[in-house]
């Protein structure tokens, strides 16, 4: 995983396409460090995020916890580049869509570690329909006692 100060992109709108561009050409997800002390963040692409809520989702049908909303209200779409950035309420999550298709997220570090977390134990929890009723069969033939 590659690693950037957010400084350098939030200053460099073309720095952050050219990131933009690597995290959707490459599937590799791009780290954002703080020298401010702020929570660090992660630029990753869109498929590997749906993934992640998809499987977390399958661990338990609570919502994922969101962040508080931000003091003010984020402005409307920005175009940069071929990417058309939209901030979340939140402030910090924020999306980037090039065309009308959704390719980098940019997302808290936490927020994404505990994304990954439930995703695992609903990975873990998950058998095909086949296997679930071979482990069925199974567990019928055990004696009872």
């Amino acid at each position: 995983m590659r690693t950037v100060e957010l400084t350098d992109v939030v200053e460099d709108f073309g720095r952050l396409v050219a990131l933009i561009a690597l995290v959707e050409e490459t599937g590799e997800r791009v780290s954002v460090t703080t020298d401010d002390g702020e929570q660090p963040r992660v630029l990753l692409p869109a498929a590997e995020l749906a993934e992640l809520e998809y499987w977390a989702r399958r661990h338990d049908s609570d919502p994922l916890p969101l962040p508080d909303a931000a003091p003010e209200r984020p402005p409307g779409p920005e175009r940069q580049g071929p990417y058309t950035r939209y901030v979340h309420a939140d402030g910090v999550r924020t999306t980037f869509t090039r065309g009308r298709a959704v390719v980098v997220e940019l997302r808290l570090a936490d927020d994404l570690n505990r994304l990954e977390e439930r995703a695992r134990y609903g990975r873990q929890g998950y058998m095909e329909p086949k296997q679930s009723a071979a482990f069925a069969d199974f567990l019928a033939r055990q004696p009872r006692g």
